[in-house]
């Protein structure tokens, strides 16, 4: 973003700032998987975080089935069988169903339907459209 107007970095930092600490966070790690190209990219990411999962915590599959299993509410958590749980097993079987990848901040996954380069368009929903008015979607 060497060579980003000051108009477009500004534009970005306001939009980072009217985030939330956590989601500041996740940004961090979607845009180390998206590796956006400029200030706008940031900023369509910045719109669309509600399609990601971010646990900072999951370094390991192991460490991503334990919160899933333990904290994510998507189960009934019963301390009394911990020491059955497959954590990694199941935090593997879970990351081969969805998009997801370990960073250096935690685990973040994917959960949209457009590519990461639709996402970051100016408006992916009429890009979508368009090509599927032009038979580019089957």
């Amino acid at each position: 973003m060497e060579h980003e107007s000051l108009s477009a970095l500004n534009q970005m930092a306001i939009a980072i700032a009217d985030l939330a600490p956590a989601d500041k966070e996740k940004l961090g790690a979607v845009v180390s998987v998206a590796a956006p190209e400029d200030a706008f990219h940031v900023m369509q990411l910045t719109k669309n975080l509600d399609f990601f999962d971010f646990i900072p915590a999951a370094k390991t599959a192991e460490d991503y089935g334990r919160y899933m299993i333990q904290k994510s509410e998507h189960f009934e958590y019963d301390e009394n069988l911990a020491d059955y749980y497959d954590y990694e097993k199941y935090g593997r079987a879970r990351m081969a169903q969805e998009s997801g990848w370990f960073v250096d901040r935690g685990y973040i996954s994917y959960h949209g339907t457009l590519s990461m380069e639709e996402l970051m368009m100016e408006n992916p929903a009429e890009q979508v459209q368009a090509d599927f008015q032009m038979g580019g979607l089957e």
